[in-house]
């Protein structure tokens, strides 16, 4: 019989348990099922995406993400830095370093880093 090292919660020890009783006290935690997603064509490529494994593939190959990653925060820090850029709260120092960054990110994209 194999064993396993596990923390006892109650005396606060490890003990050595049986495998298959640790797998059963861990089957409830973490242990998660997610449905499939609704079939979709890429904007990004054109390909159809049917899977999370396509899905998955389709992001690696194509150096994206989905927006589902980001947080409301996220979205909410982004647009105030959007505001300000149009409103002419960047200096013309700024803005250039910007507009390099940009270009920066395109021409690693374009070569495929």
């Amino acid at each position: 019989m194999r064993w396993r090292q596990s923390l006892n919660e109650q005396t606060g020890k490890y003990e050595f348990i049986p495998v298959d009783e640790a797998a059963r006290r861990q089957a409830g935690m973490g242990s998660a099922i997610h449905g499939d997603i609704e079939a979709f064509v890429s904007p990004v490529d054109g390909t159809v995406i049917s899977d999370r494994k396509g899905l998955r593939e389709h992001n690696k190959r194509n150096n994206v993400v989905s927006a589902e990653e980001f947080s409301p925060e996220y979205y909410e820090k982004k647009g105030k830095e959007r505001a300000d850029f149009y409103n002419g709260k960047y200096t013309k120092k700024e803005s250039h370093r910007r507009k390099a960054e940009i270009y920066e990110t395109w021409v690693n994209a374009e070569r495929g880093n």
